[in-house]
């Protein structure tokens, strides 16, 4: 939210070396979010980002309004685990952002974290994108350490640093633009 400097998630990397390591990955139900899904998203959102999970839903269900936009969720025994967001931003006029489909934000319950959902929830969002243009965008904190070696995995580069890009400014006054293209065949 616009003045607030998100909490992102604990990171460490190579979990999996850690002796509290999660269990292996699970599997989750991805689908386009509707308006029933928005109260439970934002308490989500709410508590693992802070918060009032009313003006999260808010901004979840002003996202779902919107053209050319997805909201899409992860659901593991009917219970919302996660959920993120993409769409289509024009270039920005002060930080020269270019325009593009974005991945604009990934959340994931704290206690589902680790197990690949985010990576679910990414790569269907990469695939909707696909399915409109070849570039995939998105911009991360340079302090989401979580974030970029997610990115990184999944195939996009680093572009540029900047203080904000599509107008959103970073904690610390680093971020980096990220793209991904096609993998060649």
């Amino acid at each position: 939210m616009a003045g607030r400097e998100l909490r992102f998630a604990a990171y460490a990397p190579r979990p999996d070396a850690r002796p509290d390591a999660r269990p292996d990955p699970v599997s989750a139900v991805l689908a386009e979010a509707t308006e029933e899904d928005v109260p439970v998203l934002g308490e989500l959102q709410a508590r693992a980002r802070g918060g009032a999970a009313g003006d999260w839903a808010d901004s979840i269900r002003r996202a779902l309004g919107r053209r050319q936009s997805l909201v899409v969720t992860a659901k593991i025994a009917g219970e919302a685990v996660g959920y993120a967001n993409a769409e289509f931003l024009p270039e920005h006029p002060v930080d020269r952002a270019p325009a593009g489909y974005y991945l604009t934000g990934v959340t994931v319950d704290p206690d589902w974290r680790r197990r690949g959902i985010a990576t679910l929830l990414t790569r269907r969002r990469m695939d909707w994108i696909r399915e409109r243009d070849a570039a995939v965008w998105c911009f991360v904190s340079a302090r989401n350490g979580a974030s970029l070696d997610l990115h990184r995995d999944l195939g996009f580069r680093r572009e540029r640093p900047g203080a904000s890009f599509q107008g959103v400014e970073f904690a610390g006054g680093e971020g980096w633009l990220l793209r991904a293209d096609p993998p060649r065949a």
